[in-house]
Parts: C-alpha cells; structure tokens; sequence
C-alpha cells in the first residue's frame, strides 16, 4: 500500500500534480490520500481556497488518524508512506514517532524544485545573531516560528527510522533530508513538473501562438506562502495591480500578443478584481504545462517551480519584480535575483520600465540543460513516470 500523508488541504490541483489517477490505474498496489492540514495547522487552508478533493480522507484530531493507522497495519502486509509533511509544529513531532514505532517504510522527497539560493543556510553564526535580532524588532512572531522549527527538526533527529528511501531529482547536493535511518536509500525521481511534463509531452501537438504567458503569485490580493510562515508584510496592493496591468499592457503593444495571465494553483478558481479585465485569465487546472509550450515567452513575478516548463520547453523568460518587493521582502528579491543569475535572465523593475525600452532576451540551450539535471531529473530517469520508478521498488 501507498499511503500518502499531506499536510495541506488536498485539492484538485495538488490531485493533478502529484499524478494521483496515474498512480491509482497504474500502481502495483493500493493507494490512499490523508489530508492532515486539520491536525498539523487549519490556519493555513485559509491560503487553499479550491476545495478538497474527494480522493483524500480528512482527519481532524491526532487520536482519529492514529486509531485509523493502527487499523491500515493490521490489514496490509506492507505499506510505503510519502511523507511529505513539513517539521514545524508538536502535531507533526507526534506523526512521525508513530510512524517510527510502526516500522513502515518511509518515503520522502527531499528536492527543492527550483533553484534556491543556500548562502543565507552558510552565514557565520555572528550574521545568523544579527539576523534573529533584526527579526525580534521587526517580526517576533517570525522569530518565533523560525526557533521552534528549529527546535523541532532537532527533536526528530532522536528517530530513527528502519527504513527510508530518499528520493531527490537532479543533483544530490541539492537536497537536504530532514530525517534518519539505519538503511538510508537514496533514489533517483523526477519534480512533479518534469513527470507531468513527461506524461503531457506524448500527447502535445506544438503550434507557437501569438500570445504571452504571465504566471502569477498569489500575493498581494490573496495569500501567499510567506504569510503562512508568519512573515507580515504590508503591500500596497492597488499600487501592485496598477503598476503590474500598466506594464502588461505595454508588453502586449510592443510585442503585437496577447497576455494571459494564469493565477497560482493555490487561488485559481477565484477571481481576481484587480486585474484588468482587457486580459484573459486562464482559471482551468494544469493552464501553465497547457499554455507554456505554444507561448511566444513567459513572465514571472517570483521564483516559481512553474518555471521549470518554460526551460523544458526552451521558452525565454522575464523576471519582473517592483519596488514594493524590493523594499518589504528581501527574501523574494534574493530568490528572484539567484533565479536570474543561474539562468542567465534578465531582471526588470516594473516602476522604472520605460514602454519604448528595449527588452534583451536570451535563451541559453546549455544552461537550461544545466537546471533540468541539477533541479529537476537525471539521466538515470529522464525518460521515466514517477510511477514507473515507484513499481520499480514495488517489484525489487
């Protein structure tokens, strides 16, 4: 059995993403969903605001899940758990050393899927002081969840677990494993994106359209991942949404092409007012890996995973960013820049862009190859479904 332990609320977009009606028609054995979110922090499915997709089965207490765990042990004679649960909260301490009395096989993927900048993770302990300090001024409840995280993730290394496959796409020294074992395997996978990319790709007639794809983040309007992890910060947001449908505006009259604009999964069945309504918003699951491929180019406003279908399928891309990022939210802007320099792309201030500038594209073959093995496959896998590699351990 293939037990999946998700700590948010399971939608259809994470349904798509993680190729769940693949795994279940082509998976040697049985697979189940549990959705935690309830259990490890209800606060954040206020950030997924599709609803829950039926596949999964939601639990809403500790004792209710580990009374139907205990259960799942006594009827199947193996199971493989995907952990993907995140440790920064008591709830997931309590998770995890009962799966480590069980004895199951953990599975956990350990990838980043985007290329992230690990300088901050190497900062001398006295910088590391200085940053706590800057937090305590002006975020405690930041500070606050950063120690405990760290507190956390000290506990869990008392586990030790029986067995744990470690799987990671790309380079090995991308990934870090937060947990221990005795039989520690490491296995060769692929990001959801390049699996999804692999299943969409025998199907993909190519037919280049005039039209230009902007991805989205979900902030300001809606809320986004560094809220959820207690950053509080205060955009301006008809100032965002002005500034940003004025220079698509000017993107659209210089390069004679539509924008459409697709939301992040998270908020893509809610409508945005902020938008200008001149521009077609794509609201359909899976609308980036549909539209990406037949795309004059991409635009992005953060260092998104969705990225990755743009260097699978060679698209030029324009990292854009405003003033209001650069002045409220560093981490975005080290993550935006790092993603520049690693592709070789241009980085453009929305609130300094001149419509009659000249945008300098490139696209550079070798260092797109170069981001696909280091963040997103290998060679072993390149041409294998994720469920093809996890029959393999089925069967081996």
């Amino acid at each position: 059995m293939f037990l999946y332990l998700f700590p948010y609320k399971f939608t259809e977009s994470f349904y798509k993403k993680h190729q769940i009606d693949i795994l279940q028609k082509r998976l040697k054995t049985k697979v189940e969903i549990h959705d935690l979110s309830n259990i490890l922090n209800k606060k954040w499915n206020r950030a997924f605001l599709e609803k829950g997709h039926k596949a999964a089965k939601v639990f809403n207490s500790i004792k209710e899940w580990k009374t139907y765990f205990y259960n799942i042990q006594k009827k199947e004679k193996k199971i493989y758990v995907v952990n993907l649960l995140n440790i920064n909260s008591f709830n997931s301490i309590l998770i995890h050393r009962l799966l480590n009395k069980s004895k199951v096989k953990i599975l956990q993927f350990c990838s980043p899927e985007v290329c992230i900048d690990t300088t901050m993770e190497k900062k001398s302990f006295f910088k590391k002081i200085v940053r706590a300090f800057e937090l305590l001024f002006m975020n405690p409840l930041r500070l606050i969840f950063v120690i405990k995280t760290f507190i956390y993730r000290k506990i869990i290394n008392f586990l030790n677990y029986n067995d744990l496959y470690i799987f990671y796409a790309g380079k090995k020294k991308y990934i870090r494993p937060h947990l221990k074992s005795k039989r520690k395997k490491y296995i060769n996978f692929n990001t959801q994106d390049y699996s999804n990319f692999l299943l969409n790709k025998r199907h993909r007639t190519y037919n280049k359209k005039n039209y230009i794809v902007f991805l989205d983040a979900p902030t300001p309007y809606f809320v986004g991942d560094k809220q959820l992890f207690k950053y509080k910060i205060n955009y301006d947001t008809k100032k965002w949404y002005d500034n940003l449908n004025t220079f698509l505006k000017n993107i659209e009259k210089k390069f004679k092409s539509k924008v459409i604009i697709v939301p992040h999964p998270r908020v893509m069945k809610l409508r945005n007012p902020y938008y200008d309504k001149r521009f077609e918003v794509r609201t359909d699951i899976g609308a980036t890996s549909k539209l990406v491929p037949n795309s004059k180019f991409v635009i992005a406003i953060s260092s998104t995973t969705a990225v990755s279908y743009c260097v699978l399928n060679y698209k030029k891309i324009l990292l854009i960013f405003n003033d209001q990022i650069k002045q409220k939210n560093p981490r975005v802007m080290s993550d935006l820049i790092y993603m520049s320099k690693v592709l070789k792309l241009n980085l453009i201030n929305i609130n300094n862009y001149i419509k009659n500038k000249k945008l300098l594209f490139s696209l550079n073959k070798k260092v797109y190859e170069a981001y696909k093995f280091n963040y997103l496959t290998s060679k072993k896998v390149r041409n294998k479904l994720n469920v093809d590699i996890f029959n393999n351990i089925l069967t081996n």
